[in-house]
């Protein structure tokens, strides 16, 4: 662990995670809303924001990945920046004590899920609720399948959160909608564990001296 205060931003999808963690001494926190991931130029533009008028810390630690080119041209300010060397959290989210950052080509079709994603992906219950009442169960189904075209199943990663048992049962039900297989995965990943309190070593994470920025390379994960 590094001397000094030490700021972690992360993405609310993963707070419960992080916060079943004891941190070090001398942490703090911010949690970015997951609305944000829609639209990747303004999670950048938060983000920088964020990283710009956090100058009271000796690092800034990021937990995210490269979500869709928002980390692309992010400025370390007065401090080194450090994000995971990964495209999205799901990598986080199924890393294994074998191997801390979970290299997987990203199988199509599979929707993932976690009790931190359910949040916003209930949305498609409640938007599926609104059109079959107002058009019907034609309609509605017709809607879901242009949507979610593609998916052949939603997988649920278990990782032990509170309020984990209503979360799955959301993600049986919107498998049940988009009439895919149901699979659920348990996994609670070491690499949260590593984003609180290091090493943050160069091959997992990116890290970014004081007015540098992060560019869309230094994503490239190399094999140890």
């Amino acid at each position: 662990m590094s001397d000094g205060k030490i700021k972690i931003i992360a993405c609310e999808v993963m707070k419960d995670e992080i916060s079943s963690i004891e941190p070090p001494p001398d942490v703090d926190f911010e949690f970015v809303p997951m609305g944000y991931h829609l639209y990747p130029k303004k999670l950048g533009r938060q983000l920088q924001e964020i990283i710009d008028r956090s100058v009271e810390y000796c690092r800034i630690i990021l937990a995210f990945g490269l979500c869709g080119g928002a980390a692309k041209g992010l400025k370390a300010t007065n401090c080194p920046l450090t994000i995971p060397r990964i495209h999205d959290c799901v990598s986080i989210f199924l890393s294994s004590d074998e191997s801390f950052i979970y290299e997987f080509q990203k199988e199509m079709g599979i929707f993932y899920l976690t009790t931190g994603w359910m949040i916003s992906e209930r949305s498609i219950i409640s938007d599926h609720e609104r059109v079959l009442k107002k058009y019907g169960q034609e309609k509605a189904c017709s809607v879901l399948k242009r949507m979610y075209d593609g998916y052949k199943k939603v997988l649920f990663i278990k990782t032990g959160c509170p309020l984990e048992n209503e979360a799955l049962s959301g993600s049986k039900e919107i498998a049940d909608l988009l009439c895919v297989k149901h699979e659920i995965i348990q996994r609670k990943s070491p690499f949260f564990e590593k984003i609180l309190k290091g090493p943050w070593d160069d091959q997992n994470f990116i890290n970014i001296k004081p007015f540098y920025s992060i560019a869309e390379e230094d994503f490239s994960i190399h094999a140890s």
